[in-house]
């Protein structure tokens, strides 16, 4: 496995690259609410979904993937309080 270059923590749905790279894996945390990421190979929140991941309340979700994207990768946050720490190359 080649080596994490970068990490994006996100707050609200956004862009995390742009172009061609690898997505290593993605954690999700939420608070008050049970919250949703769904992330997609594209550099807007539409597209081919790469993985959809949910948390319960006062929880936190891991999902490591290793997987490629072509386009980009876009993740778009739903839920009170949700926010995501993504690992990609």
């Amino acid at each position: 496995m080649a080596a994490i270059n970068a990490y994006s923590y996100l707050a609200a749905s956004g862009l995390v690259k742009t172009g061609p790279g690898v997505l290593h894996s993605i954690t999700l945390s939420a608070a008050a609410a049970t919250v949703t990421a769904t992330v997609y190979d594209e550099v807007a929140g539409s597209g081919d979904v790469m993985l959809v991941l949910t948390s319960i309340v006062n929880d936190s979700k891991c999902a490591v993937l290793d997987v490629a994207f072509g386009v980009g990768c876009y993740v778009v946050l739903a839920g009170t309080g949700a926010k995501a720490t993504v690992a990609f190359r």
